[in-house]
């Protein structure tokens, strides 16, 4: 699903030049939960970017499904965006002025899905991450963990298989955070595949590998069986 092959991120140019990532090479099979963790400025978000096709690395390869990101031109990017890949942020970015249900159809109609149908598989999504009941709602009216699950919804909704999210429990107390994990541990056992970023170890252990990155590099993996 996601292969990364000596990706190395640099900002700047010459002697300036910071190296946020790399290098790094790794791959996540369909239907795996990977957590990457790590100190603050040790390259997570960095990665997240690069695999979401909202970055481009200095050297290496980034492959989604079999394509090289490399290879794709700005259409097809935002087409991968939009069909393949679900990004969850840290500040969730749900739009306030929308119900959760409008918040997740608005990738597919975006998309050009007939409005018809962009509701019904938004409902879907909703249904899947047991927050199908506060369909009419907007944001502002949900708790954190709701509007949480609203954006993993609007991440997956339609024929999306890649989750990729940002710290998505960090906002939540810890009860509704392990709600979240073991929602995305759900999708994941469906058949979907994810990547979070987390510095909480009780919620990686949700994972079936924990990605471990110090100075933009994988110090070590480590696998985890606490799921079940």
């Amino acid at each position: 699903m996601l292969r990364f092959e000596s990706i190395t991120r640099l900002h700047g140019t010459g002697a300036r030049a910071v190296r946020a990532l790399g290098p790094v090479s790794f791959s996540v099979a369909p239907g795996e939960l990977v957590a990457v963790m790590g100190p603050s400025g040790s390259g997570k978000s960095t990665l997240l970017a690069l695999a979401g096709a909202l970055d481009v690395p200095t050297e290496g390869r980034v492959q989604v499904q079999g394509r090289d990101l490399a290879a794709l031109d700005a259409a097809q990017l935002a087409e991968l965006r939009r069909r393949v890949i679900g990004y969850v942020f840290q500040d969730l970015n749900l739009l306030p002025g929308l119900t959760a249900l409008e918040n997740v159809a608005l990738p597919l109609e975006l998309d050009g899905v007939p409005l018809s149908r962009a509701r019904e598989e938004a409902v879907a999504a909703l249904e899947q991450v047991h927050v199908g009941g506060l369909a009419h709602r907007f944001p502002d009216d949900l708790s954190g963990g709701e509007q949480q699950r609203v954006a993993i919804a609007r991440a997956f909704v339609g024929p999306r298989a890649l989750l990729l999210a940002d710290e998505p429990t960090g906002s939540l107390d810890s009860v509704t955070g392990e709600v979240v994990m073991r929602l995305l541990r759900e999708q994941c056992d469906l058949g979907r595949t994810a990547v979070l970023v987390t510095h909480d170890a009780s919620h990686a252990a949700f994972a079936d590998r924990v990605l471990h990155l110090r100075d933009g590099c994988i110090t070590h993996e480590s696998s985890r069986a606490l799921h079940s």
